[in-house]
């Protein structure tokens, strides 16, 4: 180990400041959700990290760290992990170690791209790093045209039947087992259409039609003889199965639960809706993986999107899809069913990031990917065996596992003296805990990095700061603007629901006397009450958009103003130019999460929103006197790291082994648990095994309203 005198960031600030950058970024996370939420949480602990690396290239990569920080932070956000968390706290033995077990895994695969997409920013060579670019807007383009077409897709292919994009997600056409697949092939449409654009001139790409029209009729044709042989309803039996158990039994009538006609399979919806389109549009697809595979070039750093979203994809088909043919009894090689899967997608993800990192010679991005996951995973499953130990002063549970039973008199008294404690915003407790145990696998794995890596010099072409500047400014738009944007946009639907009706909403009565409450239409400022001028009116959210569209425009001014003639107000250092950015984006996130909790405000959001301000303040101090401008850190760059990967796998497996059977064996002896058979009494929320298992009893079904 290195002296902390001669690393800087080994220093107890360092680490410190980073792991409060990031839990406040985790406890806004939990309140804005998904991939946006946690994006803004990696971002800010992204460049905490950077800044007091004492590294002056890390520094002046802020704006990159940070960009790519956040995009592997936002990974993690897609898996599914209440249920997980549930199980750890069901009493059922197995369903437990299970769920510490699949706690780690999930706190693992969040912090380990989270950290990869850090690093990477940190040590890959300057010029890869300006030309990603590229096929990452063509990533994103792909992205934008899936937001467009999505809905008025599904809605094509299944005319006049309603489904919600929330809670009725299942009767989507496109819905499979809840993932983002569609994102993941958009990803590798992107890539590929990127490929072609590249390779504009060279003959072969003209081959790209054959392919797809040749995959497409083999397809076709193969269909075709499995339906005249007769075969085709025992192929497709074969590859199917039921997300249910239809041998379940009602307990009140003793009669199978469930028609096992409503159960959903593991093949997307529109497969059951239009079979016989299935042959052709698989064929399609492979037709055009095949072109690709042979002609396909993936140049300056697209072949990372490829790995990434072709690692998705071959994960999510390997394991929940075709995998839980072999297991179905058990549920399938499912984490969380009937929640989403995306779980193996993001093992997908990691295992082709991890691949192309080595095979790019960028091999410490794959061990500080590591280190981070073995601290994640530790931290996620940790947090949540210690919340669930400080529940249990004055736990209900408890007292009825003893054989004291609710409505008793000491029952009634214990549980009074400890209700308060016992009504504390727990959850909040864990999601800010453990993202401050995130923030410290960020702060390890980049110093641990940092002292092997040697320091990055820009090529010749890159020295001037002027070649690829575009990316720079870029990353900070998006970091400052993008980021942001769609994080806060989401409190216009709190304002909406919590503040004056009448104001933000408007009842529609339609003609067969139904009434639809959507969003009020507000004028433009007098020119939208001149009369006959009708057209000038938006939504509350629209508003928001186009006011925040005037923003991105203004500052889009200001850095081309920048670039030709330098700014005071900009500095010129890169680390304050980090400060600057980091207390920018800070603030903004603080403010707008403030603002989301004050239309229902309760004593106990002082918890959350409080607690959140206060790390927010002692962050703003310690990110601008614990940087040094003059740093000094000794490099001793590592010729190998296959050993220090090797001995890394090792620890994680031995952590993961170790900790869930100490979490489980702990929690069981304080809680008291009674016989399995005597667990059902209403306060067992989920178990991954047994007879009751949340599978078999709670089901998604065809019908059902609600997807659980």
């Amino acid at each position: 180990m290195f002296s902390t005198k001669l690393n800087p960031g080994w220093r107890t600030g360092s680490i410190i400041l980073t792991g409060i950058s990031l839990s406040i970024g985790w406890g806004i996370r939990g309140n804005f959700g998904h991939e946006y939420g946690a994006e803004f949480a990696g971002c800010l602990a992204a460049i905490t990290a950077a800044l007091l690396s004492g590294r002056e290239d890390w520094r002046n990569r802020i704006p990159y760290i940070a960009l790519f920080g956040a995009l592997g932070w936002g990974f993690g956000a897609s898996q599914s992990y209440m249920q997980v968390l549930a199980y750890t706290e069901s009493g059922h033995a197995l369903s437990q170690w299970y769920g510490y077990m699949a706690v780690f895994f999930i706190g693992f695969m969040w912090v380990a791209l989270g950290t990869a997409g850090t690093v990477f920013a940190a040590v890959a060579p300057k010029d890869r790093l300006v030309k990603i670019f590229k096929p990452f807007l063509f990533i994103i383009g792909a992205s934008i045209v899936l937001n467009l077409i999505e809905d008025p897709v599904a809605h094509w292919l299944q005319k006049g039947i309603q489904f919600d994009g929330t809670w009725s997600r299942h009767k989507n056409p496109l819905y499979w087992f809840d993932a983002y697949y569609l994102p993941a092939f958009f990803a590798l449409l992107g890539s590929g259409i990127y490929d072609l654009y590249d390779r504009r001139g060279i003959k072969d790409r003209f081959y790209l039609p054959a392919f797809a029209i040749g995959g497409a009729l083999t397809g076709w044709l193969f269909q075709l003889m499995l339906r005249t042989l007769g075969l085709e309803s025992g192929f497709a039996s074969a590859l199917t199965y039921s997300q249910g158990d239809p041998t379940y039994l009602n307990p009140a009538t003793g009669k199978p639960a469930f028609d096992p006609a409503n159960f959903l399979n593991n093949w997307p919806q529109w497969f059951g809706d239009y079979p016989q389109h299935i042959g052709w549009v698989i064929g399609l697809v492979l037709g055009i993986t095949a072109y690709f595979i042979i002609y396909g070039k993936f140049r300056n750093g697209s072949s990372l999107f490829v790995y990434m979203a072709g690692g998705w994809l071959i994960s999510f088909l390997a394991l929940p899809v075709l995998g839980s043919l072999f297991f179905a009894q058990y549920g399938g090689i499912r984490m969380t069913p009937p929640r989403s899967d995306d779980w193996s997608g993001i093992l997908g993800v990691f295992i082709g990031t991890s691949i192309w990192m080595w095979k790019n010679k960028l091999q410490p991005v794959a061990v500080a990917s590591l280190i981070g996951g073995i601290i994640g995973g530790l931290g996620f499953s940790g947090i949540q065996w210690i919340k669930h130990l400080m529940l249990s002063f004055g736990s209900p549970r408890i007292l009825a596992y003893k054989g004291i039973l609710p409505g008793s008199e000491e029952f009634n008294t214990i549980t009074a003296a400890w209700a308060r404690w016992q009504g504390q915003n727990w959850h909040s407790f864990l999601e800010q805990s453990y993202g401050f145990v995130n923030g410290i696998a960020v702060a390890v794995a980049l110093a641990f990095i940092a002292s092997r890596v040697k320091i990055q010099t820009d090529p010749v072409e890159f020295s001037d700061q002027t070649k690829g500047r575009w990316t720079r400014a870029f990353s900070v738009l998006i970091i400052l603007l993008g980021l942001t944007y769609f994080n806060v946009v989401k409190n216009v639907d709190v304002w909406s629901s919590q503040l004056n009706q009448s104001i933000w909403t408007k009842t529609i009565t339609h003609a067969n006397g139904a009434t639809e409450v959507a969003p009020a239409q507000w004028d433009f400022p007098y020119i939208g009450r001149i009369p006959g001028i009708d057209f000038l009116s938006m939504t509350p959210e629209s508003w928001f958009t186009f006011t925040w569209l005037l923003l991105t425009a203004a500052c889009i001014l200001i850095v081309i103003r920048h670039y030709r003639s330098p700014l005071p107000i900009i500095p010129k250092s890169s680390l304050a130019k980090g400060q600057l950015i980091f207390l920018i984006l800070l603030w903004i996130m603080v403010t707008a999460n403030f603002e989301r909790a004050l239309t229902g405000w309760h004593p106990s959001r002082l918890l959350t929103e409080w607690v959140i301000i206060v790390n927010a303040i002692i962050a703003t101090v310690l990110v601008l006197i614990l940087p040094r401008e003059q740093e000094t850190i000794v490099i001793k760059e590592e010729e190998n790291l296959k050993p220090i990967y090797r001995k890394l796998w090792k620890k994680a497996i031995a952590v993961l082994i170790v900790s869930g059977i100490l979490f489980v064996v702990t929690n069981r002896m304080i809680y008291h648990y009674p016989d399995p058979d005597k667990l059902n009494n209403g306060s067992q929320s989920h178990t991954r095994f047994g007879p009751d298992a949340s599978w078999r009893t709670k089901p998604n079904l065809k019908n059902a309203e609600e997807h659980r």
